[in-house]
């Protein structure tokens, strides 16, 4: 490891404790600061983050149809690593997995009553035609505008790692805007640094919301109580299980784990559409598809001008961007990784729209069932989700009246939750090691690997998902900044004329 980068490590792992330390001596006084750190970006940022990420995506739309979209990441004639369908695995189980699971249901039931295109349309909330806006807004929030901002840095990774001989780390994507003496000197430093803490407090968003779930699914099977003491044990363990992984590396440990969960997703997903109202999902879904695609755009760019739509915006798109900002360091990193031997337009089709599609039908399938079991009765998955939003899909599985079965349900979106999080914490691991030119070392993949599930508990005792979502949106600013750089880094590389 270098100085510079031994700096970094060493100021990231100590300001981290630091803030652990001072949550551990007064939860309230680290709650109120995370708060009003999140509230004060809300309130001046907000349409940063939104038009940054309606950017984002017009920008690498146009790009596909550039002339330069058929060059090869990588030399001439070189072959990818991965087979196609142990890439789209990887990526997704690193991208996204385990927050379908907590929000497939729980979300468009919150949006069935309220969301702002029940007012635009003159829609009734909570009524039968509700369905369609409510699962086009989930899958907004997971669809294309995410995806790009992991499509965008990855890319410039990979462009200057591959085609020009780079080192794999997220400064890199900047090289070609900043020069490489800034990039190996302080400003280098900075930019991995905000890297590493979007790297850290993104995955500790994602493992936090997703032991809740995982600890409501373990409840019927176990008799283990849904707490928050218990979700910290669960976290310990996922994390033990990530830092084995992780020292396995990708070849071995998350590619395997990664194609496993994609055949049980496939699998629950069957189930649902099974034993579920199926013409209604279909309905749904293609209704969904045409729905989302002719208001993506539109809505990437809406800004809230009412009170109302304000409050609607910052608890939902404004976190979601700022959670999508802040994991783009680690999962771009990661795909770029995997994405050796693609060639730039292969590669922004299946980054951006194999999910989103992915995205539309689990969102079609879970979430339409739940809003069909909800407008059947009243309360039956709405009740149990103003409760906790974790109990959501553990609520439409009950709601399903499997019988036996239901058990062998719970254990799939256990084992799925264990899986997805032990792939999400390895591959976190791994690209800070990448980041700070360390891969090759047992010892620190083990370091930060405990440093990871260190701020994920922190942050759960903090303030649960309110101080989870915070920490996503304070993080979030920044990288917003970095992504805009990282466009104009883009567009000169594709300008210049030996690339």
């Amino acid at each position: 490891m270098s100085k510079s980068k031994a700096r970094v490590s060493g100021f990231v792992i100590i300001s981290l404790i630091t803030f652990s330390s001072f949550a551990a001596f007064d939860l309230e006084a680290a709650s109120a600061l995370t708060l009003k750190l999140r509230d004060l970006v809300v309130n001046y940022f907000d349409w940063l983050l939104i038009i940054t990420s309606g950017l984002i995506l017009v920008f690498l739309v146009a790009l596909l149809f550039h002339p330069k979209a058929g060059q090869i990441l990588g030399r001439r004639g070189e072959v990818a690593e991965f087979s196609r369908w142990s890439w789209f695995a990887m990526l997704f189980s690193a991208g996204m997995g385990p927050g379908l699971l907590y929000w497939g249901a729980a979300e468009p039931i919150l949006h069935l009553a309220n969301n702002p295109l029940l007012v635009f349309g003159g829609i009734e909330a909570g009524s039968e035609q509700a369905t369609v806006p409510a699962i086009v807004v989930t899958v907004f929030h997971f669809g294309l505008h995410g995806w790009s901002m992991y499509a965008l840095a990855a890319l410039a990774i990979a462009y200057s790692a591959y085609r020009h001989n780079q080192p794999l780390s997220f400064s890199t994507a900047l090289t070609p805007l900043l020069g490489q003496t800034r990039i190996n000197g302080r400003t280098g430093s900075l930019i991995d640094c905000i890297a590493l803490y979007g790297t850290v407090f993104g995955v500790a968003t994602s493992v936090g919301l997703s032991v809740s779930i995982m600890n409501a699914a373990v409840e019927p099977l176990t008799g283990l109580s849904f707490d928050l003491y218990n979700q910290i044990i669960i976290v310990i363990l996922v994390c033990l299980l990530g830092i084995i992984s992780a020292i396995s590396g990708v070849n071995r440990g998350i590619r395997r784990i990664s194609e496993l969960n994609i055949w049980l997703s496939l699998m629950l997903l069957l189930t649902f559409l099974a034993v579920g109202p199926v013409a209604e999902i279909i309905v749904n879904l293609l209704s969904t598809l045409i729905a989302y695609f002719l208001a993506v755009l539109p809505m990437g760019f809406w800004i809230g001008s009412s009170a109302d739509e304000q409050s609607w915006q910052a608890s939902w798109t404004v976190f979601y961007w700022g959670w999508w900002f802040a994991w783009t360091p680690f999962v771009a990193l990661f795909v770029a990784r995997i994405s050796r031997g693609r060639t730039i337009r292969e590669f922004i089709i299946g980054v951006l729209l194999v999910p989103t599609l992915v995205i539309i039908l689990w969102m079609s399938v879970f979430g339409g069932t739940a809003i069909h079991q909800e407008l059947n009765e009243s309360g039956l998955i709405s009740s149990p989700v103003n409760l906790d939003y974790s109990l959501g899909l553990i609520a439409s599985i009950h709601a399903l009246n499997l019988g036996e079965m239901k058990t062998i349900l719970f254990m799939v979106v256990t084992f799925l939750l264990f899986t997805w999080l032990i792939t999400s914490l390895d591959s976190a691991t791994l690209v800070i090691c990448n980041i700070l030119d360390v891969s090759q070392s047992t010892l620190m993949k083990i370091i930060w690997g405990f440093v990871l599930g260190t701020v994920s508990c922190t942050l759960m005792l903090v303030g649960g998902i309110e101080a989870l979502q915070a920490a996503s949106v304070i993080i979030g600013l920044p990288m917003a900044l970095m992504m805009l750089m990282i466009i104009a880094s883009m567009i000169r590389l594709i300008l210049a004329k030996d690339t």
